[in-house]
């Protein structure tokens, strides 16, 4: 129902409008003369129309405007709010880089051989190199959403989780948490939280 009179009220103001526009233009002298009470109602509601659509552009246009300028701003406050903030190089530089090696065949000397099937994780700039068997599923990146290529580079955050190094730098870079389960690379340390996990 209100909606049938929005749209009632619409029309005759859209009509009310026009004709108004229209007695004035054509008519002016005559119907200040023969019914001045009606001229002046027309001057009002056809000034009302033109303040209105005016104040509706003006108010679009500084809205448009604040939302364009102040948007960065918004964005900036509420990231400084929310205590987000990015990881320094060192901090990225301390977590363990490993090298994926794919493994498509199961190898017959492992205990283990059909959960390992994904592939193996070698750490890389250590002289007894840790080794961690992925599974086919585990064995892909999150954050890109591809399976590691055999010789791409990881990185393990201290919560277990492992990522292309080129993809979790760069989210660290700007967030330093896991993009997975929001664990801070900087709360616990590198060690610590590996040895939790």
């Amino acid at each position: 129902m209100a909606k049938h009179l929005e749209s009632a009220n619409t029309m005759f103001s859209f009509i009310w409008w026009i004709i108004g526009f229209y007695w004035i233009s054509a008519g002016g002298e005559e119907v200040i003369r023969d019914a001045p009470q009606l001229y002046w109602l027309c001057i009002v509601f056809l000034a009302f129309d033109v303040f209105f659509v005016v104040f509706c552009v003006a108010l679009a246009c500084i809205i448009g405007i604040a939302v364009c300028c102040c948007l960065p701003c918004i964005i900036a406050i509420l990231y400084a709010v929310s205590d987000q903030e990015g990881a320094s190089e060192d901090d990225i530089r301390q977590i363990p880089k490993y090298k994926f090696r794919r493994m498509d065949e199961p190898e017959k000397d492992s205990a283990d051989a059909t959960e390992s099937s994904g592939g193996i994780m070698i750490e890389c700039g250590t002289n007894q190199p840790i080794e961690k068997a992925l599974a086919a599923e585990d064995a892909e990146c999150c954050i890109c959403i591809s399976a590691y290529d055999d010789g791409a580079e990881l990185r393990e955050l201290p919560c277990g989780h492992h990522f292309h190094c080129a993809c979790i730098d760069k989210w660290l870079h700007i967030n330093a948490t896991c993009p997975l389960c929001k664990f801070s690379i900087r709360k616990g340390g590198s060690s610590s939280g590996s040895e939790e996990v």
